[in-house]
């Protein structure tokens, strides 16, 4: 059965209690059978809100108000979700007491008297919430705005969704961020479907990895400008929590900062603990300027701190280095399409936007409505700017992988992927030491992971050898060689107090 079928029958039944919710509101009051008042979830988390014969609410201290259409047939509860589009049916029991559903049971703790149903205008989606939100999936732009219109907001939150998504894929592809293999040219000798096969399975299993624990997320596309006013208009018509706050960051996104905050500030009117309101009351006092950004054609100097975001504090020091305040991290900054990108080794940079003020702004996922502003110091200029630095592209070019000692021997021969998955195999078994060598070859080559796994050889075992050939790698290699950036990105002090510390934690254990 597909599950287009499975949706039209498990809902049939609905379908013939809206009949009720349409008549509720001509419905005498003697002749009302909803058990209206409140009722509390099992767990104590929720609370069921039944207000009249056709509309109540979910209500819950840790997330948005819920609206719901209702009608009843003898014990049944008919129930629309007008917040998320969800369709079930619960039970009455206990003589109107209780009412199990959503893999909850609600017990009635206040009784009230019914309040007359509010109208509805014929052909709504309110007005028959089933007919709409049956396949509101497969809803066109025009439809599920009419709907949002009517200020149903799921059907808010879906155009948006889907104003995203076309734009995802009207965007430019991306180039793969690996060399095509020989062994994938058709064209070539060489060329071998399984070898092929193989050698690109090794590589999406570990971008597969980084995208499920959000260390890496694919870019969002910038919504045209139309569509971007259109939601504006919609969110301070309909102000639902949920949707400006995505409206709120679609804006922020595009660089329409005083949008962004206002649908922030929509957002945070339905209930003072919306996550929202946090991230705007930073910004409530903060000027046009400080909220207009203007191209970046320079790095900033001296120290920027933030109320919110992650990290919140960032000191620009020389060459572009950055220090991350708090935690033994530093980072290299770089203008990249006049924004400041500050590169992380695991996951995706952390992005900045100059302001007419001379404050920033973070414009990527960790950031994103964070203002940072600088503070006054004894850093008013730094020495040079922004330095590039040379790394090759990781090979994949070790044909062998599935035979015993293959990887082990591709290295050895030179086949850099071979290293790479040498190494990787080692750390699993936490066998960091036996882990070094593979990533020092990887680094000799100009791979940045290889260094980067060098460094983090040395946080593991303290071993003061590992810094020294980091070191040796960047003076062979000369200045532009990327164990250069690596050496210099690394808080080796801290790093140093940080082993320590967990040697002596663990001897205290013992």
């Amino acid at each position: 059965m597909t599950p287009a079928v499975f949706s039209r029958r498990r809902f049939a039944g609905w379908r013939a209690l809206g009949v009720l919710v349409l008549a509720a509101a001509s419905l005498p009051a003697a002749a009302q059978s909803m058990a209206c008042g409140s009722y509390t979830r099992d767990d104590g988390n929720a609370v069921l809100i039944i207000e009249s014969e056709g509309h109540g609410f979910l209500t819950s201290p840790h997330a948005p108000t819920e609206e719901l259409r209702l009608a009843r047939s003898e014990d049944v509860l008919g129930m629309v979700n007008l917040a998320t589009g969800d369709m079930e049916n619960w039970s009455f029991g206990e003589g109107d007491r209780t009412l199990t559903g959503g893999y909850h049971d609600f017990v009635r703790h206040t009784a009230a008297a019914c309040k007359p149903f509010y109208a509805v205008e014929e052909g709504s989606c309110r007005a028959d919430p089933v007919a709409c939100l049956e396949d509101f999936l497969e809803a066109e732009p025009a439809q599920l705005r009419q709907w949002c219109r009517e200020d149903v907001p799921v059907a808010c939150k879906r155009l948006i969704e889907l104003y995203e998504r076309q734009a995802n894929e009207a965007a430019p592809e991306q180039a793969p961020p690996f060399e095509k293999p020989a062994q994938c040219d058709e064209t070539a000798k060489v060329f071998d479907a399984e070898v092929c096969m193989r050698l690109l399975e090794t590589v999406a299993g570990e971008i597969m990895g980084k995208a499920l624990t959000g260390l890496s997320r694919a870019p969002q596309a910038t919504l045209p400008a139309a569509q971007l006013v259109e939601l504006a208009d919609l969110c301070r018509q309909h102000p639902r929590e949920e949707f400006c706050q995505s409206v709120a960051q679609a804006l922020w996104d595009a660089g329409r900062l005083l949008d962004a905050r206002q649908a922030l500030q929509h957002a945070c009117s339905e209930r003072p603990q919306a996550q929202a309101c946090s991230l705007v009351a930073p910004l409530l006092g903060l000027s046009v300027a400080a909220l207009s950004p203007q191209p970046t054609t320079t790095l900033p100097c001296g120290t920027y701190q933030a109320e919110t975001g992650l990290p919140s504090g960032l000191r620009f020091g020389d060459d572009g280095v950055v220090q991350v305040i708090g935690y033994a991290t530093r980072l290299r900054a770089s203008v990249q399409d006049e924004r400041i990108h500050l590169r992380r080794d695991i996951g995706d940079d952390f992005v900045l936007q100059a302001t007419e003020d001379g404050s920033l702004v973070g414009m990527d996922g960790s950031t994103r409505f964070a203002h940072y502003t600088r503070r006054p110091g004894a850093t008013d200029a730094c020495s040079s700017g922004p330095r590039a630095f040379l790394e090759i592209v990781q090979p994949l070019d070790c044909p062998t992988l599935d035979r015993a000692g293959g990887a082990e021997a591709c290295c050895k021969a030179g086949q850099l992927l071979g290293c790479r998955i040498a190494a990787t195999t080692r750390v699993r078994a936490d066998d960091w030491r036996g882990a070094q060598p593979y990533y020092a070859a990887l680094c000799s080559a100009g791979v940045r992971a290889g260094c980067v796994g060098l460094a983090e050889v040395f946080e593991h075992t303290g071993d003061e050898a590992v810094p020294a050939a980091l070191k040796a790698i960047c003076v062979a290699g000369g200045v532009a060689h990327t164990a250069c950036d690596v050496d210099a990105t690394r808080d080796w002090p801290a790093l140093r107090a940080m082993v320590r510390a967990i040697a002596e934690d663990a001897a205290r254990r013992e």
